[in-house]
């Protein structure tokens, strides 16, 4: 998961396994007071919720929180989300939990306090997007998950369009939190996945003119070594194109300020 703080309001996006530790983090930091924010899930495959039941702020009556996600193909936002929490799976459901949620569909752009939030589709299975947030000329863009349309049909008209449109959508960004998951030979492998390379990745990036590049969803069979080969051939690449793009490998506890 990723949280955003702007002026004391709390965005996160997905939640994974991460957010318990966040969970503990934000509570500590409220000092007793009620913990309030908002969530907004890019899309509910297992590894972008499944943290969900085990955010402890929910779990207190005081705790203020709005939801957010995409409506599912046969079922609402909330109904998917308290699916992982059925008596299956989980000691206590979604309705057993203390505090009381919200749950909200995105159907356009959001004015969600002081900051603008904006969706795009992206090309992975299932229903997934991304997140743009604009707070005062800074902008943070979102992009997990998602399959440049032109690597799997580098000379189609629908490719150019869709690539073209994802570009806009993160025009400008201050900082891209943006998937390479794959390295050149594993994406031979696993093409069509819903996943991307880094050189796909900066194809975006360089055209729509990011500043700052994180790269995150890092693949679970990568350790800190090839995690740094990956970027050091990333550097490499920004390098020989002649960009003024920073690029970093994003990790857990990380703080950056824009």
């Amino acid at each position: 998961c990723v949280e955003l703080g702007v002026n004391g309001e709390t965005f996160i996006i997905d939640a994974g396994t991460g957010i318990r530790e966040l969970g503990f983090d934000l509570m500590k930091r409220a000092a007793g007071a009620p913990v309030k924010g908002r969530l907004f899930i890019g899309h509910t495959h297992w590894d972008h919720i499944q943290g969900f039941p085990f955010f402890t702020p929910l779990f207190l009556p005081t705790t203020q929180f709005q939801i957010y996600g995409m409506h599912g193909t046969t079922k609402s936002f909330q109904d998917v989300m308290a699916g992982q929490m059925h008596s299956t799976y989980f000691p206590l459901q979604l309705k057993d939990l203390g505090a009381k949620p919200e749950f909200l569909e995105m159907t356009g752009p959001l004015q969600a306090g002081a900051v603008k939030v904006t969706y795009h589709f992206l090309n992975h299975p299932g229903i997934t997007v991304g997140y743009r947030f604009e707070h005062e000329g800074k902008v943070v863009s979102y992009i997990s998950d998602h399959e440049p349309y032109g690597a799997l049909n580098p000379k189609g008209e629908f490719s150019d369009k869709e690539d073209t449109a994802i570009a806009r959508f993160v025009a400008g960004s201050d900082l891209l939190i943006c998937e390479a998951q794959y390295t050149p030979d594993e994406y031979k492998m696993k093409r069509g996945w819903g996943h991307s390379t880094f050189a796909d990745i900066l194809d975006l990036a360089q055209k729509a003119e990011v500043k700052r590049m994180a790269l995150f969803h890092h693949d679970p069979l990568h350790d800190d070594a090839k995690l740094d080969e990956r970027l050091a051939d990333s550097i490499a690449l920004i390098s020989s194109r002649k960009l003024a793009i920073e690029c970093f490998s994003a990790k857990e506890g990380q703080v950056v300020e824009l």
